[in-house]
């Protein structure tokens, strides 16, 4: 299972680990990318502004109009009711996308790093190109 299945499978469950279920930890509660609101998951990955930013560009991307303000929203999202290679591979693209969000979240918590939100959509289409060669 890649690794982005398994993400998005525990984030449906909304079991990551956000900062506000670590709340028994003497933790800032606030949100790495905006450190404006409490760190939960549906802020996370879809209110922030910065994540909101990511999925914009994404569903532009793909000439997507669709809301998508939950997880699975967005997995419904881009599904595109078709059964061929397109539809296969924008149902993983919200995979990709909740994955990549998590990784920039590891690692602006343990690694003090930052990056842009372009270079994160350009990582989500190598990404997606990757996964729709290897679905040919």
């Amino acid at each position: 299972m890649p690794m982005y299945n398994f993400i998005l499978w525990v984030a449906v469950m909304e079991k990551l680990r956000t900062r506000d279920r670590l709340r028994f930890l003497d933790i800032d509660p606030l949100c790495v990318f905006c450190r404006l609101y409490d760190e939960i998951h549906n802020h996370l990955f879809f209110k922030c502004p910065w994540t909101s930013l990511l999925w914009r560009m994404a569903k532009s991307w793909f000439w997507l109009h669709k809301s998508m303000s939950t997880i699975n929203s967005a997995i419904h999202g881009f599904l595109s009711g078709r059964n061929n290679l397109v539809g296969r591979t924008r149902r993983v693209s919200s995979g990709i996308l909740i994955y990549l969000i998590w990784e920039e979240r590891i690692k602006r918590v343990f690694d003090n790093s930052c990056t842009h939100v372009s270079l994160v959509f350009h990582r989500f289409q190598i990404l997606f190109y990757m996964v729709l060669h290897f679905h040919e």
